[in-house]
């Protein structure tokens, strides 16, 4: 069964700004923990575009043991300053972003969903992962946060 994760933030910029930073993967590291970089072949990635990702999660810490993820994904969805959202699969999973962008006095709510599902071995660590990825989101918008307010 999946994992879906929702949270969302109050940002104050425009709904341009933070859709045009957020839709760009190769940007995430700035302000995911567990993006390590992406890359893609065009600048501006519309539905049915591709890119790669390189991802690493410690779920147990204090124990050094990192999974890494290279997880290519296609655009599903680019509605300008509005809706995004990405789906990615990788050697024994899957995970699907979903952006929404709702403008709200001087700035926005973003609100951001993600979906993933693990098979084999690691489904005994999705529980972990799960808590984990929960509380790096929450990390994750608020560096989001004091970047596009900065």
């Amino acid at each position: 069964m999946p994992v879906r994760l929702y949270h969302e933030i109050e940002i104050n910029c425009s709904p341009e700004k933070l859709f045009n930073y957020v839709t760009q993967p190769w940007r995430w590291h700035e302000w995911h923990p567990d993006s390590k970089g992406a890359r893609a072949d065009k600048q501006v990635l519309s539905a049915g575009d591709t890119f790669d990702e390189t991802i690493e999660v410690k779920p147990l810490p204090p124990l050094s043991l990192t999974i890494t993820r290279h997880p290519r994904y296609v655009v599903g969805e680019s509605v300008p300053y509005s809706l995004w959202t990405a789906r990615g699969a990788f050697s024994d999973g899957w995970l699907s972003f979903r952006y929404d962008i709702e403008p709200r006095g001087a700035g926005v709510v973003f609100k951001r969903t993600l979906q993933f599902e693990v098979s084999g071995l690691m489904r005994l660590l999705a529980p972990l992962v799960r808590m984990k990825q929960a509380r790096k989101s929450l990390t994750a918008l608020a560096a989001l946060k004091r970047k596009m307010e900065a």
